[in-house]
């Protein structure tokens, strides 16, 4: 056997495997795939959903209505008629929640604002607006695969940023009240989801005015959102 003989076999054996080895491998940047990739995505997702249920981390934001009233008990008659008789009033709200969850339990701070206050009996609004932090336990279960039922309960400490003047009673700057609320959230996948929900606050345990005219004075207002939330 000579020796271009045996480098022309030694060529053509070269080539047909790697021919072979190309038409099994296939192209090296589709080796996975698509079944493949649907059921790596699917045990992630099983994995978040491992995790969310022993610990998660939300970020809510919420945008909505309130409906505020406030309530005032007298020292001796009004004879203007404001404060006798007061209604209701509606004004925006905003909220930013973190709620803190171990096995569906946890902890949720953040901020809101509102606008709070009354309509007296000559039709003049009275606003009071505050900035709220709420330090409420929390709870969560869910409903199925996309919906989850959330609630917190507890204290919440305020801030007043703004008044209206008025002769007959002055807000304290500082309001101590408590908040119940509950809210539906439909995740769009495991990371955001769309919220609606509604909350009530007492406001005013500490009495949020009292002068010669003014014994006590407190809000409690429902309000009413929708929102974002976010799974950190």
């Amino acid at each position: 056997m000579n020796k271009t003989y045996f480098y022309r076999t030694f060529f053509i054996i070269f080539l047909s495997i790697s021919f072979i080895s190309v038409s099994f491998a296939g192209d090296p940047y589709n080796r996975v795939n698509s079944k493949e990739i649907k059921l790596l995505d699917k045990e992630a997702g099983k994995l978040v959903k491992k995790r969310n249920s022993l610990f998660s981390l939300d970020a809510d934001i919420k945008f909505g209505v309130g409906i505020s009233n406030t309530h005032f008990e007298l020292n001796k008659p009004d004879t203007t008629g404001q404060l006798t008789t007061t209604s209701s009033k509606v004004g925006p709200t905003i909220a930013a929640t973190l709620s803190l969850n171990f096995f569906g339990f946890g902890f949720t701070t953040g901020f809101a604002y509102g606008n709070k206050g009354f309509e007296s009996s000559n039709g003049n609004k009275n606003n009071l607006n505050y900035f709220n932090i709420p330090l409420l336990i929390y709870f969560d279960f869910n409903v199925g695969e996309k919906v989850r039922v959330e609630g917190n309960l507890g204290p919440y400490f305020g801030l007043l940023t703004s008044q209206d003047q008025n002769t007959l009673y002055k807000a304290k700057n500082f309001d101590f009240g408590v908040t119940g609320e509950l809210q539906f959230a439909y995740m769009f996948n495991n990371y955001m989801g769309v919220l609606l929900g509604g909350n009530y606050e007492y406001g005013g345990l500490n009495n949020l005015s009292n002068n010669e005219l003014v014994k006590r004075m407190n809000t409690s207002t429902i309000n009413i959102y929708t929102g974002l939330k976010f799974e950190l």
